[in-house]
């Protein structure tokens, strides 16, 4: 038994305990509490500020975001896949040998089943299947999102293709299995975007292959010196040539617009006034130079980007006016939050290019407004073309050039390789239909007078299981060239098509068809493809051309070298004026790396010194058939009477093959007050006179024969003499009464020797 204690004892030992554990308790939380009171004091030294670890977030972001679709590559129009066993294969441009982070294709597509059957969307990435589908509705969404593989392509495309098969089910013979009613549409606004570093980024082959599809070309401001102005117009020329569209954008000035609803400001850097006045929502006035370095900051913010700049044109007036803004910028940041200039400086070195030393004509890689850029010294635009050439491009692995020199070698033959023309030869396989393309410059075969005028074509066939031969069809510009049956036993078939007046262009695409007939017995055999190729020996002739008052004949004089005129108010009025010279230059052939330009000052006649393209400037003796003043267009036929006197045009332009001073060219008349905007090179052919307005090519008229004269007396025809028109005929008579007599002479025959048998029968009966 356990003796309790008195009930008054508990009490005190709960006091005793209580008091030690409070005794305990204060000895410990007064060193705790003294370490934090000075952790406290120290903070403000240690810690970083919230301007600080913003700019150092911004210094340390090196990821870049880029976001293609279709028709930002090209594919304006859906892409319809309508055949039993059909497919498309896009090139998606990467930078190469650069690793990719967060790669993904949003497809979208819908489709159509009215035959029904069996319905199969494959995609495949590299030539390796990544996604199928079955489609079992009559109708619906074939849209899906697939992810890609980051790593780096050598070659700077990933090869996405879509395969459409459709196959009627329940059949036991032989039957039609096409299924016009089962189509696939794949729209334009597909979107292709991925992620890559920077840092990635180590020469300027590798930042060519790094620009997006519409590359933009920055310039100092609104009006510029003639040799910027060169330089720029020079480099947006070599982009369109190489299959990149350009957009001129000018370095933000005080009093420019801005949107600041597509502006994120951290919220570190908000206490810095430059940084406040851009954080807001709506249009904003930029009010100083500080604002304009905020603005490089925060400006490049993905594709809807309030600063724009791939390539800059990198004159004493630019590299000034950034530095001016960085400056400017810093010295807020120094009064704003002085323990942030550290961080400040880090991160300017990421925004502003280093152009110490930069040569006149030199190429650089730099950093500017948080990415790589293409910095050109203020006469580069000529190495720009020829070093971003195709024949040169890939030797440009170096952080500098300086080409003084940069040109194709000149063979003096008179023909070309289609694979100097950028058609790779090779084997691939064709089940029903295949198509092999080449695309090249007129300025890279025209020469010496000379352009293309024959294509010889060399091809090979395997044989497949059916008897129906296959046929290839050659096309230039959509134009159909030749065709052949081809013998399919594996050896060299050669195919010759003249190349006919007007099928060349500024930029031609060559398109060889290949169709075979799939073979199946009695639906027992799954039909094969079976290979055919393009052989290396295949080229293109050349002949010398006859001098056309046309645009495929400026063209063709256009190649040996040609002078640009433009007014001086056009360098007043930048990036206008730069946009349209760039984009008519390219449709017109006008070759970047060979023409010199003249400025013509306001209101005196320009004196052009060989074949020439001007813009909206006076000649003293110009013979041509379009004369404009203000808003009325005046065009004469060839007896000086006008066909065409109109008064109220605006936003038109209208190109004119004419000729001034002795010399023929190209000239534009702009017609209104305002003056279209043109974002896209458009396609001229054998017209002298052509219409252009913003959204592109209006109407183009071949006022020297219009009845089209000069195409059929140019096409292959047989001639027959007006003496064998009488002559042909009665030698088919005579020839038929000839027969008639053979005839009649050999059935007597045939009797007397059937009589005289029959005689001897009788006789020796």
């Amino acid at each position: 038994m356990i003796a309790r204690q008195p009930d008054f004892v508990r009490p005190v030992r709960l006091a005793r305990r209580l008091s030690l554990r409070h005794a305990l308790r204060a000895a410990l939380l007064i060193p705790a509490g003294a370490a934090l009171l000075g952790a406290t004091s120290m903070a403000p030294a240690q810690a970083a500020s919230p301007a600080a670890d913003a700019l150092r977030k911004l210094a340390d972001d090196t990821w870049i975001q880029r976001r293609e679709t279709l028709s930002t590559l090209g594919f304006t129009t859906p892409l319809v896949l309508a055949s039993n066993d059909s497919s498309r294969e896009i090139y998606l441009p990467v930078p190469a040998n650069v690793p990719l982070s967060d790669a993904s294709l949003k497809l979208d597509a819908k489709y159509l089943r009215a035959d029904g059957g069996r319905t199969t969307m494959v995609l495949a990435v590299d030539t390796f299947p990544a996604a199928a589908r079955a489609m079992t509705a009559d109708q619906g969404d074939a849209s899906l999102t697939l992810g890609i593989d980051g790593a780096p392509r050598a070659n700077g495309f990933v090869r996405m293709s879509v395969n459409w098969t459709t196959m009627l089910s329940g059949l036991t013979m032989c039957s039609d299995p096409r299924t016009p009613g089962n189509v696939l549409r794949v729209a334009p606004g597909s979107a292709f975007s991925y992620r890559y570093d920077s840092r990635a980024i180590g020469d300027l082959r590798t930042a060519w292959g790094a620009l997006p599809a519409l590359t933009s070309i920055m310039v100092a401001g609104k009006d510029l010196d003639p040799k910027s102005y060169d330089t720029a117009w020079r480099i947006g020329v070599a982009l369109e040539r190489a299959g990149k569209h350009s957009t001129v954008t000018v370095l933000p000035q005080v009093g420019d617009k801005i949107d600041l609803s597509r502006l994120a400001v951290p919220e570190g850097l908000r206490a810095i006034p430059a940084f406040a006045a851009l954080s807001g929502s709506g249009e904003h006035v930029l009010k100083d130079q500080a604002e304009i370095g905020a603005l490089m900051a925060v400006g490049q913010n993905g594709a809807d980007a309030q600063l724009r700049g791939d390539i800059l044109v990198g004159d004493q007036k630019l590299l000034a006016g950034i530095d001016a803004a960085m400056t400017a910028l810093q010295q807020q940041v120094q009064a704003g939050a002085p323990d942030a200039a550290a961080a400040f400086a880090d991160w300017r070195a990421r925004v502003q290019p280093q152009a110490a030393g930069l040569d006149a004509q030199e190429l650089r890689l730099a950093q500017a407004f948080g990415h790589p850029v293409i910095l050109a010294g203020p006469q580069a635009g000529t190495a720009f073309a020829s070093m971003f050439d195709s024949y040169w491009r890939n030797i440009s692995g170096a952080p500098n050039l300086i080409a003084r020199t940069a040109h194709k070698p000149g063979t003096g033959e008179d023909f070309i390789l289609l694979k100097n023309l950028g058609g790779a030869p090779g084997s691939f396989d064709v089940m029903s239909r295949a198509d092999w393309t080449a695309s090249f410059d007129i300025a890279e075969v025209a020469s010496d007078g000379r352009l293309p005028s024959e294509l010889v074509l060399d091809v090979s066939a395997a044989p497949g299981a059916g008897r129906t031969p296959p046929v290839a069809s050659v096309f230039l510009n959509d134009v159909l060239l030749g065709a052949r049956s081809l013998q399919a036993n594996g050896q060299r078939e050669r195919i010759t098509a003249r190349i006919p007046p007007g099928a060349l262009a500024a930029q031609n695409l060559l398109r060889v068809a290949f169709v075979r007939q799939p073979s199946s017995d009695n639906c027992r055999e799954t039909p094969q493809a079976f290979p055919v190729a393009v052989l290396v020996s295949s080229h293109v002739k050349l002949a010398k051309a006859k001098d056309e008052a046309n645009f495929t004949g400026m063209v063709r004089r256009f190649a040996a070298g040609a002078e640009l005129l433009v007014p001086k108010s056009y360098l007043n009025d930048v990036p206008a004026s730069l946009q349209r010279v760039i984009m008519v230059a390219a449709s017109a052939g006008l070759p970047a790396a060979r023409t010199r330009l003249t400025v013509v000052e306001d209101g005196k006649d320009a004196v052009p010194s060989g074949d020439f393209l001007a813009f909206d400037t006076s000649f003293k003796d110009s013979r041509g058939i379009v004369q404009v003043k203000g808003n009325t267009l005046v065009m004469n036929d060839s007896s000086a009477k006008p066909m065409l006197d109109v008064t109220g045009f605006n936003r038109l332009g209208i190109l004119e093959v004419a000729s001034a001073g002795g010399k023929q060219g190209v000239v534009w008349r702009s017609v209104g007050e305002s003056r279209p905007v043109i974002s896209k090179p458009f396609a001229l052919s054998s017209g002298n006179v052509a219409a252009v307005a913003s959204s592109g090519l209006l109407s183009e008229i071949d006022t020297n024969d219009s009845t089209g004269r000069d195409y059929v007396q140019d096409a292959p025809s047989i001639t027959i003499p007006d003496i064998l028109w009488w002559v042909v005929p009665m030698t088919i008579i005579g020839l038929f009464i000839l027969l008639l007599v053979l005839a009649s002479r050999a059935r007597r025959r045939r009797m007397r020797e059937q009589e005289q048998e029959k005689q001897k029968q009788r006789e020796q009966e």
